[in-house]
């Protein structure tokens, strides 16, 4: 099948939130746990509040549509060997090549800093490395997800629940919020919550066998602005309701308003991208070859920064913001080009494949 330009819009325009989020993130006031016991603006939180539901629940999304695509010119051993190399190692590798930067950061802030510094030093830096995974959960967890789905396809021999999927009309689309919602409550992991196996698995599942087919894209395509003004109301309620207070928590991520509001957001946003975004050329080429090294590095360098400002600089906190935001955006395109030329490293840090020819 012809690619899906919209898809590599809606990945690296997701990537660019997310890198913003963790700009303002980084100080929040809503009492989320971050490397840094500093708070900055509170006004900032409500942007924090309002994408929060949902841009890791696109994300798998779109994983699982690339999921059913790539599952089109691979046996499952050459799909899961792919993602060893693209995701997986990429996403432990990071933790010992600069994620312990941000584990490292982490405990120069943390309240406990001086009981954690009395641990024998291998503990102290399992707990470094492990607390500076960062970004990188999202490659791990779906590396998890994607070993399922091959249960699953094994299950389902004669892909039923492919032609299932394509009967999915709009009432039925909607009316996943109900499933999605009740997957937010199960498959969390203990004290390391943000593995949401439950929610991010399903709605991995739901853009394999939904999402991915085209005649599912045709129907969000013609109701997409229907879908984009309530999923919009929506987001402006949840963020009133939770704004100043702890969005990442359980009880606002398995609150049926909130999923009902990532669920219609993300649809919805699959049905802009197809109508909008389906295209291709110099830019949107270059960002999505990219957008992978974007998504690993970036809050090393963000986590970098932001101790720079808080460090070295007395200035209003407001500018901090505006050195952090102006200082990805120059050394994180900098470190890529740096690391995706060099040879072995750009292959187990950004999982680049030796075959794949860079774009410029």
């Amino acid at each position: 099948m012809n690619r899906l330009y919209f898809l590599d819009n809606l990945r690296w325009m997701t990537v660019i939130l997310v890198i913003i989020y963790h700009v303002f993130y980084i100080f929040n006031c809503s009492g989320v746990p971050s490397n840094f016991t500093a708070q900055g603006i509170p006004c900032f939180d409500a942007f924090l509040v309002f994408v929060y539901p949902w841009f890791m629940i696109l994300m798998f999304a779109i994983a699982g549509c690339s999921a059913r695509y790539a599952m089109q010119k691979r046996s499952g051993k050459e799909f899961i060997k792919d993602r060893t190399h693209r995701i997986f190692i990429p996403c432990i590798a990071g933790m010992f090549a600069y994620g312990w930067i941000t584990g490292y950061i982490g405990l120069l802030y943390s309240p406990d800093e001086e009981n954690m510094n009395a641990l024998p030093k291998f503990v102290l830096g399992i707990i470094i490395l492990l607390s500076g995974t960062g970004p990188l959960w999202f490659g791990q967890l779906l590396f998890v997800i994607c070993l399922i789905l091959m249960l699953i396809r094994k299950l389902d021999k004669n892909q039923k629940l492919l032609e299932l999927g394509k009967k999915a009309n709009l009432p039925v689309l909607i009316a996943l919020i109900i499933p999605v919602w009740l997957s937010s409550m199960v498959l969390i992991m203990p004290y390391v919550t943000i593995y949401r196996l439950g929610i991010y698995g399903f709605t991995f599942l739901l853009g394999y066998y939904i999402l991915s087919n085209e005649s599912v894209q045709e129907r969000l395509e013609k109701f997409a602005i229907w879908l984009t003004i309530p999923a919009i109301i929506l987001g402006i309620v949840v963020t009133i309701l939770y704004y100043g207070r702890n969005y990442a928590a359980d009880f606002v991520l398995q609150n049926l308003l909130v999923n009902a509001y990532a669920w219609l957001m993300t649809i919805a946003l699959f049905g802009i991208g197809r109508k909008y975004l389906n295209f291709q050329n110099t830019f949107t080429t270059f960002m999505t070859s990219r957008s992978q090294s974007y998504y690993l590095l970036h809050y090393t360098i963000i986590s970098l920064l932001g101790w720079f400002c808080i460090e070295k600089l007395n200035l209003p906190f407001g500018m901090y913001y505006l050195i952090i935001a102006v200082g990805t955006a120059i050394f994180l395109p900098l470190v890529t080009e740096l690391l995706i030329r060099i040879p072995v490293l750009n292959r187990v840090l950004l999982g680049i494949t030796a075959c794949k020819k860079i774009k410029k």
